[in-house]
């Protein structure tokens, strides 16, 4: 096989813990009910690469500024072009001018254009790295992603209502009590996915460079967080 800059992991794993618990009680239901915070969490391999490159230029003629701009996009749509890059690959923002104070008091145009890419396979993000900064692109860094996002997420938020019921059967069996159904769920305070790791400009690699911390798998935890009001009755209903 090729080398990579990341190794697919084989595996789809999820753990999940239970964080803080809170047992209340009110004369107004017909038993008491026990409040639990949770956490599910998933792991996925991470399988994809995100460049985020920025376009500026900053010049004291407007229409330079403008021209130096363009001349940059175009060669960096011929460069994704040559690179078979698809158009959902591709997301980028307008074009942005304004003034930019210089330090003597001049007033220069600025330009700035963000482009987001998603690459699939790791040798061609060497291969554009190299390019970029080879035609003085020198404003972009990256981050990992995963295809499998979506299915850990729900995984996690399965994990996560599983854990609050085994915590909350717990703590009413210690009370001498059992759950009878659930009242409420709240998972608005849901957290996104964290990508622990990132890449920066000065971490290019090639292959021929030997041997670097890229060979090594990575993978992208994602994490809900979830509120369940348990409905509890005394164990000899």
């Amino acid at each position: 096989m090729r080398s990579t800059l990341l190794t697919i992991l084989l595996f789809f794993t999820a753990i999940g813990t239970a964080h803080t618990q809170a047992i209340s009680t009110s004369d107004g239901l017909a038993g008491n009910y026990i409040t639990i915070s949770s956490t599910g969490e998933a792991v996925v391999p991470a399988d994809i690469a995100i460049l985020s490159i920025t376009i500026g230029v900053s010049n004291p003629d407007a229409e330079r500024a403008f021209e130096l701009h363009k001349e940059r996009e175009a060669y960096l749509a011929n460069l994704l072009t040559e690179m078979d890059f698809s158009d959902d690959k591709i997301r980028y923002e307008p074009i942005s001018i304004r003034p930019e104070r210089q330090r003597d008091g001049a007033v220069h145009t600025a330009t700035n254009q963000r482009i987001r890419l998603e690459l699939e396979d790791f040798e061609q993000l060497s291969e554009l790295q190299v390019e970029l900064i080879s035609n003085e692109f020198d404003n972009f860094s990256g981050s990992l992603a995963s295809t499998q996002i979506e299915r850990a997420n729900r995984q996690a938020l399965r994990q996560a209502v599983s854990n609050a019921r085994a915590d909350a059967e717990l703590l009413a069996d210690a009370a001498g009590k059992s759950i009878d159904q659930v009242l409420w769920i709240d998972h608005s305070s849901d957290r996104g996915y964290r990508q622990p790791v990132t890449f920066e400009t000065a971490q290019l690699r090639s292959a021929d460079y030997g041997p670097s911390l890229g060979d090594f798998s990575q993978t992208i935890t994602v994490q809900k967080n979830i509120q369940i009001r348990f409905l509890m009755k005394d164990s000899n209903y």
